[in-house]
């Protein structure tokens, strides 16, 4: 929570320039490092749920994606996570990490500047866009779930669970694909943008903790 804040604080009464003005998540938030303010929470590191200094602001990031889908202006930049996140509306995540190359981008293509404000309570974050009013309608077609790479069965040994002794650390899960597709026209109906939205999350890992002389063969996928 306290990421959330911090960084919706940094985007709140931020302008977006009219005619061709973009916005850019990571240019916008600076290093979310502890030099900024910023806590270890929870992330996405290298295809797994580790702690991390900057956790969490992925949730405002996606906030700001799905206001920007609503609002019908023109997204130049967006990735889902690694993983599948079922508490994110389907297909509608975006991640953010800087200073890599995952990042967040819109455009304002109005005559008039766009006004992002940012509000929050201790369990909710909005993100609401002021402008001219467009005329636009907005409409979103979801498709169905494709199947992904598959995940594998890893094993990390620990001679301190006990001879013959093994658990299940992580549950894994099989990668999949879903398109989100929006329509967006103008007050008389010509279309302004059909865009799709590519989500591909990868397989999450089974891993097994074993002590000495397990059989992990049998610990295998088929």
């Amino acid at each position: 929570n306290h990421n959330i804040k911090l960084v919706a604080d940094i985007f709140d009464n931020g302008v977006i320039q009219a005619n061709g003005g973009t916005w850019y998540f990571n240019d916008r938030s600076g290093d979310t490092n502890e030099e900024a303010g910023f806590w270890t929470a929870g992330s996405i590191v290298s295809g797994e749920f580790v702690d991390s200094v900057g956790g969490g602001i992925c949730q405002v990031a996606t906030t700001v994606f799905n206001a920007v889908l609503e609002s019908g202006m023109e997204v130049t930049e967006r990735h889902n996570h690694t993983l599948y996140i079922a508490s994110y509306p389907t297909g509608r995540d975006a991640a953010v990490d800087y200073p890599s190359d995952l990042d967040l981008g819109w455009k304002n293509s109005l005559e008039s500047d766009i006004l992002m404000k940012t509000s929050y309570t201790d369990t909710t974050v909005t993100v609401q866009l002021y402008s001219v009013r467009t005329g636009y309608s907005v409409d979103f077609e979801l498709g169905a779930w494709e199947e992904g790479s598959k995940y594998t069965t890893t094993f990390e040994y620990d001679s301190s669970v006990g001879e013959g002794v093994y658990y299940r650390k992580t549950v894994g899960e099989d990668g999949s694909r879903i398109t989100l597709t929006r329509y967006v026209t103008d007050q008389n109906g010509n279309d302004v943008r059909n865009d799709g939205f590519l989500s591909d999350y990868a397989a999450k890992n089974e891993v097994y903790v074993v002590g000495d002389n397990v059989d992990t063969s049998k610990l295998v996928r088929d």
